[in-house]
């Protein structure tokens, strides 16, 4: 008896995984989303975190000391640093960018 198998599952799976291949440049908000912000902290999305920690520009953030920005993340997040949130951030944009398309 022949065996029909249905492909289409993988070909996107591979298809994403092709998209992703080599350097890029994701805008922050893209990768701490305002699901994944508001699922590990108190705050509904990125720009509410960082009002809270008083920075309301890109000047303000770039200026912000980073030893207070990693204490700012530990007190108000489940991540212990702000590099701790950026991983955890970027495996979620990850594994969002090569499932997509694709039920769940």
């Amino acid at each position: 008896m022949p065996v029909k198998s249905d492909l289409s599952g993988l070909k996107k799976l591979q298809k994403n995984l092709e998209d992703m291949k080599g350097a890029r440049t994701v805008p922050i908000t893209d990768v701490l989303t305002p699901e994944f912000v508001s699922s590990h902290s108190r705050f509904p999305d990125f720009e509410t975190l960082l009002a809270e920690a008083g920075i309301t520009t890109m000047e303000e953030f770039a200026a912000y000391p980073d030893d207070d920005f990693d204490s700012f993340i530990a007190a108000n997040t489940d991540f212990e640093s702000w590099l701790d949130m950026q991983r955890h951030g970027g495996a979620a944009y990850t594994k969002r960018q090569l499932l997509k398309g694709l039920g769940r």
